[in-house]
């Protein structure tokens, strides 16, 4: 997808006129978003995985490896991670297909950025961990305001030699650079579905506090506003936890990203 179209239409006398009007190229923006990101004093690797429609839109979409990329200075590890990713360049991505720990293909199925810090257990099961190794990585969907909605069009992803704390600056300084672009990306963050007397679904940022998770659960079970309440998730071994800590919170986050789920499933139970 070198460029998108953008049909505007307007009636004259009764015969509709459809005018398409040809947006800056896609390809072109990503060069420029790359060329233009502040790597600070460290190493890193950007490339972009090009988003086309499969023959049936509605099941997923294809990703192919561009060669749109960038890297701040030579490193052995992220040369042949680039090497490792263009052997399997082209991939389909269905609604339903188990990605794994692969996170572009996870963020073309959910449309949310999502990060590998210091605080993943990588799974060496997962051939995309065992190709990755101890890097860290980040991924942000990329999106185009067709003006009847976003279209997705493709996945930025940041690898670093040694994984960070956190790629919440890292994803803001992308995220503003592809908004003057005229592109732009999800937030940093997880799909939450909540069991309480229904189930509820909303995404939350991974810079949010235990605070915004509450708010969120009470602002659709509004009963649970004047009622004192706590969230539990079951971890990696099974074991149903309660999240009462921001660090709870970070850990649970943390153990989603590491298992490849799409989403975390949490519970509401009433304090007695």
């Amino acid at each position: 997808m070198d460029a998108i179209n953008s049909p505007n239409q307007f009636n004259i006398r009764g015969v509709r006129i459809i005018v398409l009007i040809q947006q800056v190229p896609i390809l072109e923006s990503i060069d420029r978003t790359f060329r233009s990101f502040n790597f600070g004093n460290g190493s890193g690797l950007l490339q972009y995985w090009e988003c086309t429609p499969s023959e049936l839109e509605n099941i997923g979409c294809n990703l192919m490896l561009t060669d749109q990329t960038f890297m701040s200075t030579p490193d052995e590890g992220l040369e042949d991670y680039r090497r490792r990713c263009l052997e399997n360049r082209h991939r389909f991505v269905g609604l339903e297909t188990s990605v794994g720990n692969w996170l572009a293909g996870r963020a073309a199925q959910t449309g949310i950025a999502d990060h590998r810090t210091i605080h993943h257990v990588l799974n060496q099961e997962d051939q995309h961990s065992a190709d990755l190794g101890g890097k860290g990585q980040l991924v942000l969907p990329v999106f185009y305001d067709q003006g009847a909605g976003n279209k997705l069009v493709g996945i930025i992803e940041f690898v670093t030699p040694v994984p960070k704390e956190c790629y919440v600056e890292d994803f803001e300084h992308i995220h503003d650079l592809l908004k003057d672009e005229g592109l732009k990306s999800e937030y940093l963050g997880k799909t939450i579905k909540v069991e309480y007397n229904d189930m509820i679904k909303f995404t939350l940022p991974l810079s949010a506090k235990l605070t915004d998770l509450h708010s969120k659960v009470t602002e659709r079970f509004t009963d649970l506003e004047h009622q004192e309440f706590r969230v539990e998730y079951n971890d990696n071994e099974g074991n149903r936890l309660p999240i009462s800590s921001d660090e709870d919170r970070r850990v649970c986050l943390a153990e989603s990203s590491s298992k490849g789920a799409k989403f975390i499933r949490m519970y509401v139970l009433l304090n007695t």
